[in-house]
């Protein structure tokens, strides 16, 4: 069969098509199924060494001060350790082979990694302003049943700074509002706050997703009532929570979660476009497309949502966690 040539370039046009919606769909797949796993903590920079004596003897320095480390303590433990609180250095003695992962096992307060599998997803939601944390949720899953706990972000804990590629430059004790911001991007900042977190309670969370409050006007026209436990939530209530005092902010923070929990429960496929509109650029996540879709089939099985607050004190002036502060997970 003789094909003219009007009719081979419109065959080659179409395979040519085919190819690259093949390639695409290929391309869309690798990304809809693609994690970003959050890393271990880098190792600690290296400390100075000492000068080895010399023979020939130096003038002696005029004594100064030595400065002691602000102590924190890790008095949230899983179930089943001991429940002493042990105080710890704001910065670790140096070692050559410590990473910041061996603090809390080195306090006799192993660390508990959290589960996100077919059963149990359990992550970290982030609210953030101006660069730091101003909501931090620990969020559990397990239908029909969810739990969702608010840490109040004035509370202290030790806190890397970040350099480029989330090297630990050097620690301090600071709220764990700090951490999002002790960072050189928006990324590498939320996996400073699991790690700052980690530090407080012992707790890690394997996920997170990470809300900027600059787009809450766009959402909220998108979304002008959000149902929540303590009544209907809008833009003016949520404001009204930005200008509250810890904890009630971190309560109202945790409702104000289950009501944009409860909302995207009943979103249509054709309302996506103004969500996403909306959250344009505010909006990240360590899980995948794929992942995020299980996600909200999963909140759609859920009857019950608990909230809790992590209790609190202020002590010598600085919010601490109450040293009977356990995780209901």
């Amino acid at each position: 069969m003789h094909l003219s040539r009007k009719q081979t370039i419109l065959i080659v046009s179409l395979a040519s098509v085919a190819a690259l919606l093949l390639i695409g769909l290929l391309l869309f797949l690798t990304v809809f199924r693609k994690s970003d796993p959050i890393p271990a903590e880098p190792s600690l920079p290296p400390a100075t060494a000492t000068p080895l004596p010399s023979d020939t003897p130096s003038p002696s320095p005029a004594p100064t001060e030595t400065p002691t480390p602000t102590p924190y303590y890790l008095p949230l433990v899983p179930e089943g350790a001991a429940t002493t609180p042990s105080p710890l250095p704001a910065t670790p003695a140096a070692s050559p082979s410590q990473t910041p992962a061996d603090t809390p096992e080195a306090a006799g307060v192993p660390p508990r990694d959290g589960e996100y599998n077919d059963k149990i997803k359990e992550f970290m939601a982030i609210g953030t302003q101006n660069g730091e944390a101003i909501a931090v949720l620990l969020v559990r899953v397990k239908p029909p049943e969810a739990t969702v706990v608010a840490i109040p972000c004035e509370t202290q804990t030790t806190v890397y700074t970040l350099a480029k590629g989330a090297k630990i430059t050097g620690t301090e004790t600071a709220p764990i509002s700090l951490a999002t911001a002790r960072a050189e991007s928006a990324r590498e900042g939320c996996w400073n706050l699991i790690w700052a977190v980690k530090n407080l309670t012992g707790y890690r969370a394997p996920a997170y997703l990470c809300v900027d409050f600059s787009c809450m006007e766009a959402f909220f026209s998108f979304a002008p009532k959000l149902p929540a436990d303590s009544g209907e939530i809008d833009l003016d209530a949520f404001l009204h929570i930005l200008g509250e005092s810890e904890p009630d902010r971190a309560r109202d923070m945790a409702h104000f979660g289950v009501g944009v929990v409860r909302l995207l429960g009943r979103v249509s496929l054709w309302d996506l476009p103004a969500f996403r509109s909306a959250t344009r650029g505010a909006f990240s996540s360590s899980l995948s497309v794929y992942e995020l879709l299980k996600l909200m089939g999963d909140f759609k099985k859920v009857d019950a949502f608990t909230v809790a607050v992590l209790p609190t004190e202020c002590k010598n002036g600085v919010r601490v966690l109450s040293d009977a502060a356990v995780l209901p997970f």
